[in-house]
């Protein structure tokens, strides 16, 4: 199905205009990281950007989680009711610093999606495809 755009509920970010659409949600956000038996640790964190990069302070927890498991999430929350989420998936390396370094593996916009048609509950109130 190909929803119109009012209701489509995930829009790719392009690597382009990620750093751009970073600077909408503002300067802090939920950092989700994980052990390497998969158990989530998230935190909000304050970061600052450097040329097409994210540069975060970490605290005890998050930085044993991405000493042994470097795969990490970052999300935004909407700016505004019934916004978009930005939600970024990448890898955290250490810098020369006591900083850590975000490289993105990929970005997306994501929100629940709204019914086609209002006060029905047909199971189908996504853009969401099965695979």
């Amino acid at each position: 199905m190909d929803w119109p755009h009012s209701l489509r509920m995930s829009i790719p970010v392009d690597r382009e205009n990620l750093i751009q659409t970073i600077e909408e949600f503002g300067g802090s956000a939920y950092l989700i990281s994980s052990t390497v038996g998969d158990h989530p640790h998230v935190t909000h964190s304050s970061f600052e950007i450097s040329g097409d990069s994210l540069l975060f302070k970490l605290g005890k927890r998050s930085t044993k989680n991405i000493e042994q498991n470097p795969r990490i999430s970052i999300l935004w929350p909407p700016t505004e009711s019934g916004g978009y989420n930005l939600i970024v998936d990448g890898t955290i390396v250490k810098t020369d610093s006591a900083k850590w370094k975000v490289q993105f593996d990929s970005a997306i916009l994501h929100r629940p999606a709204e019914s086609l048609v209002p006060g029905t509950n047909d199971g189908c109130d996504s853009d969401c495809k099965p695979v």
